[in-house]
């Protein structure tokens, strides 16, 4: 991603936009939120969002992002004596594969197993929860909101390994289209579990819609002002909650800091690619180091399905 860049004076197309969508947000708040307490937070991020996209230049995506540490092809020679090997740097990829199958850019793509772990961990759990009597607002969450955020999950396993197998903006794409929906998802079971006033049913299907776009306006206009938002602002907002406002009604408060402080390691380490494939001795990347830990946090929300139901009622 390219560094934030301001602006001075805002274009014409930026104005219109940030018109369109306060006027859109003031409608949608003070016809659906009746308590000053969850208006005030919505009325910030609205003035947030649209300072950033008034003052920010369009934030390009470069090339050399795709261009990570661990480039080792791994040859999975399985039908003979040894299960496989590392490929030297530089060797014929071509003549490789007479001995086997061949994985790109291994360890970021092998590392995207845990993430799927993650997701099917919750899936799984989804599948033998006792749900018993519960509320709206539970049953909402554990019939809407995680279902979509582990499938998504799993969906982000495979968008991955699509992408760490050939990277490009073109196969970025399946890679950010399921994560937006993971992140959405889980922003809105978090609003949910902490402010417990219908604010997070009501701005699921809203905020995927969103986030879908954000994916598709970047592909067509290599502009990713939406797509940070989308992905920093959710992370940024449930950190609050977590911390300051009044523990889960649900429990599993833990749980939910665990995850984000691994969600925010993962970044870093993303961050830090070459870095720690150096620190390392060229053993695993920062990227692939991210996959482990974004799979982890998933591991993190799953365990939120572990016990009764009925003690939360």
């Amino acid at each position: 991603m390219s560094s934030v860049k301001l602006r001075l004076k805002p274009t014409s197309t930026s104005i219109g936009g940030v018109l369109a969508f306060v006027i859109c947000t003031l409608k949608a708040a003070y016809t659906n939120v009746q308590d000053d307490i969850v208006l005030l937070p919505i009325l910030v991020m609205m003035s947030l969002v649209s300072l950033f996209f008034l003052f920010v230049e369009p934030i390009t995506q470069k090339l050399k992002y795709h261009d990570f540490a661990d480039k080792r092809s791994f040859l999975c020679a399985c039908h003979s004596s040894s299960v496989g090997l590392f490929l030297p740097p530089n060797s014929d990829i071509r003549r490789s594969r007479s001995a086997g199958f061949i994985i790109p850019n291994f360890g970021d793509v092998a590392s995207n197993f845990v993430i799927l772990i993650g997701g099917l961990s919750g899936a799984i759990l989804l599948c033998l929860k006792d749900v018993g009597e519960v509320d709206e607002i539970r049953s909402w969450q554990l019939e809407v909101c995680l279902p979509i955020f582990f499938y998504s999950t799993i969906a982000i396993s495979f968008g991955s390994t699509y992408y760490h197998w050939n990277p490009s903006n073109q196969t970025l794409v399946w890679d950010r289209l399921p994560m937006t929906v993971a992140f959405v998802s889980m922003f809105c079971y978090i609003l949910e579990d902490y402010l417990n006033k219908g604010i997070g049913s009501y701005l699921l299907s809203p905020l995927i819609l969103i986030g879908v776009i954000s994916v598709l306006y970047w592909n067509w206009t290599d502009d990713l002002r939406l797509y940070a938002l989308v992905q920093f602002l959710p992370l940024f907002v449930m950190t609050v909650l977590v911390i300051f406002y009044q523990p889960s009604r649900y429990g599993g408060a833990v749980q939910q800091g665990l995850a984000l402080l691994l969600y925010a390691a993962a970044k870093m380490c993303e961050d830090r690619d070459y870095e720690i494939w150096t620190i390392t001795k060229k053993t695993i990347s920062g990227h692939s180091l991210k996959h482990i830990l974004a799979g982890m946090a998933s591991v993190l929300i799953a365990t939120l399905l572990v016990g009764n139901e009925e003690n939360n009622v």
